[in-house]
């Protein structure tokens, strides 16, 4: 599998980054060889992200580090600069213009004219579709991106990397919104681009993909390299024990639940048009309920409906056996429900506001002393889930959108669950997050609801879903396809079900 027999592409001596007055980096030393992936481990916070972004042109390092590609020290003073000496970033979030083509969004910036230095749409769209093509992504160049699964969007960023003929791709976390196929269609793109001899430096948190996919594999701990193994001579306990200077004593934690009678939700023959179609079930209190299926088949929308995000067409929410009124969400934090959303940037933080504030955000009325908010109980807020759990900041003062995804992830479980909610509902909780922190956010879960609250969690990650979860019910095209308990709750049964079609009421 290895490409090792390729020449050195790019090689850091004494690489070191300073972040008034946080160092983010510690003389780090690295290489690549064309025709190789590596995998870039470590926990949320570890210095990954600075690290690439510096290989990538985005930031500079201090004085005394170097970076010798194709043979030569280079300087990059800019992305642009980078991408046209063919090294290439695609980052986990998307950022495309939705309101552009497929086509126009890979070639911003460099669109190809014609001889009157005019836009040359018919050539921008056959060279898109070459790029579209080397993904198995069969769709039409000139498809506005608006109309684009998160997933499709996922696939773009990749295909606008294509463009430029790179000779180093950086991903970082590209799987975090595609499906298993997708995934697999990916992983095929990355070998051949290795046979090609372009060198790939992958970001994950998914151990499984990482041994799936990587030749080496090189592990930083808070900012400095701690290990650089063979993907083949390691295994998932060496790369966790060198991320966080320990042994993990469990991956995934249950719940206590034993069967409580007691009903927190009922769920009602809940429909919406073209999404979902007469969805029922029973939530228990106490109980971790996982909801599973591919991108697409409904999941989020179920849960934003129950939330009131989204209106349903038919079908009724129960609370504590009374039908809810959930004319929106402000209604549904009134009946105890709290919802974690998947997409954290754009539904569950404010960027430009600090920590504090936005982990108190969902409970400013029940700190507010008199006309003013209890800047202290925010303060002592902020450092008990700091605390509780692991994150990763300089102060309450910081800005979130300065965090890392994982612990911009950690804020906002920590803002919902600062509410006492008797419903928590989470949406990819783990997504771009570290194995450590996984653990502790899994185990958090467990404690929760082990406190009788009931909880509902969607994750694409199935052994996420098996770890967690008391019952699991699957959902294929919008609908309910089985129920899972106990023992039954293997992947075997749970790819059984997300494989077929049938309406079934779920009590």
């Amino acid at each position: 599998m290895s490409q090792r027999n390729g020449e050195v592409l790019l090689s850091l001596n004494n690489v070191s980054k300073t972040f008034v007055g946080v160092k983010a980096l510690t003389d780090v030393d690295f290489c690549i060889h064309s025709g190789e992936v590596v995998a870039l481990c470590g926990e949320n916070g570890a210095g990954k992200s600075t690290l690439v972004k510096y290989i990538a042109g985005i930031h500079d390092c201090d004085p005394g580090g170097k970076m010798i590609y194709q043979g030569k020290e280079v300087h990059f003073k800019s992305a642009l600069e980078a991408k046209n000496a063919g090294i290439c970033l695609v980052f986990q979030e998307v950022s495309l213009m939705t309101d552009l083509s497929i086509a126009e969004n890979i070639f911003v910036g460099q669109y190809p004219t014609n001889r009157l230095h005019m836009i040359d749409y018919k050539a921008m769209r056959e060279r898109a579709k070459k790029c579209l093509d080397l993904l198995d992504f069969p769709m039409d160049p000139m498809t506005p991106v608006s109309k684009l699964s998160l997933a499709q969007q996922q696939l773009v960023e990749i295909a606008k990397a294509l463009v430029y003929d790179p000779k180093l791709i950086i991903l970082d976390e590209p799987t975090s919104s595609l499906t298993d196929k997708e995934k697999q269609v990916l992983f095929k793109n990355i070998n051949a681009l290795k046979k090609s001899g372009v060198a790939v430096i992958y970001i994950s948190h998914r151990m499984d993909e990482i041994f799936e996919i990587s030749d080496r594999i090189m592990v930083l701990r808070d900012g400095c390299v701690v290990g650089k193994l063979n993907t083949k001579e390691s295994n998932v306990d060496d790369i966790v024990k060198l991320m966080i200077g320990r042994t993990l004593n469990s991956f995934y934690y249950k719940s206590t639940y034993k069967g409580n009678p007691a009903v927190a939700m009922e769920v009602c023959h809940l429909t919406k048009k073209g999404l979902f179609h007469d969805i029922s079930f029973k939530l228990h209190k106490g109980e971790i309920l996982g909801l599973y299926g591919l991108v697409g088949a409904g999941r989020s929308e179920i849960i934003e409906t129950i939330f009131a995000i989204r209106k349903q067409d038919s079908g009724t929410v129960k609370i504590n056996g009374e039908n809810a009124m959930l004319y929106n969400s402000t209604w549904a934090l009134k009946y105890g429900i709290a919802l974690v959303p998947e997409n954290r940037k754009t539904q569950g933080l404010i960027l430009d506001a600090d920590c504090k504030d936005n982990m108190n955000l969902a409970i400013l009325a029940k700190l507010r002393n008199g006309l003013f908010i209890d800047d202290k109980k925010e303060e002592e807020n902020y450092n008990t889930y700091k605390e509780k759990m692991s994150i990763n900041s300089p102060g309450s003062w910081q800005k979130c959108g300065n965090l890392s995804g994982g612990n911009q992830q950690k804020i906002i479980l920590a803002k919902w669950l600062l509410n006492h909610p008797d419903i928590l509902i989470l949406d990819e909780p783990t997504k771009g997050v570290d194995v450590a922190s996984k653990s502790e956010i899994h185990k958090l879960i467990a404690e929760i609801a082990s406190q009788g609250v009931a909880v509902i969690v969607i994750s694409s990650e199935m052994p996420e879903i098996i770890g967690v979860s008391n019952r699991i019910l699957t959902i294929t095209e919008g609908e309910i396809t089985g129920e899972l308990v106990g023992d039954k709750i293997t992947e075997e049964n749970i790819m059984n079900h997300i494989a077929i079609r049938k309406s079934k009421k779920i009590g």
